[in-house]
């Protein structure tokens, strides 16, 4: 659950990436930010579970649940004035940043990074009270996140296997550059995530076709799948083109 909860982070890692001013400063973010920040955390949440049933001899997993036994009301508004800014940090991160800067980058004329938050937030407020995750956040998160795995995969092969780690950037804006594809639309990514998605989230939970084990791991597989698919179909699309070339 915790690959399929930074999925999408890992699509728009470079809505952060961006402002790092040079490689060791990433790696150096990456590091304290990811491991080290997440093994503590998680060494402090099983501490606090753990003293939490010495001391009420309760099983309690979710950290609302432990301040409601608190007696003091100072400890409960400063508990609850924590889970508001952990909450606002979370979804800055992970759902206001990238949605921000895809709505500047489609219209960026009229909507820079502050006019695509709002627009952002507005849209989640909108579609707050249908809550298709309420009740059931982990397989819903589960869902949304094995489904981003294939798209994770065609990028990661594009980068590493295709292109060799370079990119030609004064090509990403010439609209008759290489990466305009087939009228502006990367078709072989298309047809490889899509085949990723079907294996990834379709089949494992729309249908009892694959084990029931096979979901749990979809990312994986989903990732596997679109990255295997698009190797082939991109590499026999580059071999057609070079023929071409020669002919």
């Amino acid at each position: 659950i915790w690959v399929t909860y930074f999925s999408a982070l890992y699509l728009n890692f470079c809505d952060f990436a961006r402002y790092a001013p040079d490689n060791a400063a990433l790696r150096k973010g990456n590091i304290w930010g990811l491991p080290v920040n997440l093994i503590l955390f998680s060494l402090v949440a099983g501490v606090t579970t753990i003293a939490a049933y010495d001391v009420y001899h309760e099983v309690l997993l979710h950290p609302d649940q432990i301040s409601a036994k608190f007696d003091s009301w100072f400890l409960a508004a400063l508990a609850a004035l924590t889970f508001a800014v952990a909450t606002l940090g979370i979804n800055v991160v992970a759902n206001f940043v990238s949605p921000a800067f895809d709505f500047s980058n489609v219209f960026p004329r009229q909507i820079d990074f502050k006019k695509g938050g709002y627009i952002a937030a507005l849209i989640a407020l909108v579609l707050y009270p249908f809550a298709p995750w309420e009740g059931s956040a982990a397989h819903f998160v589960g869902i949304i996140g094995a489904t981003m795995g294939p798209i994770f995969g065609v990028m990661m092969v594009d980068y590493y296997l295709i292109r060799k780690s370079e990119v030609d950037v004064p090509a990403l804006y010439r609209e008759d550059g290489e990466f305009r594809f087939q009228g502006g639309w990367h078709v072989n990514a298309f047809i490889a995530a899509g085949i990723g998605a079907i294996f990834s989230s379709i089949l494992p939970n729309f249908t009892t076709l694959l084990p029931s084990w096979w979901g749990v791991y979809g990312w994986f597989f989903g990732v596997a799948i679109a990255g295997a698919v698009y190797y082939v179909l991109r590499t026999m699309a580059l071999g057609a083109g070079a023929k071409m070339a020669k002919a």
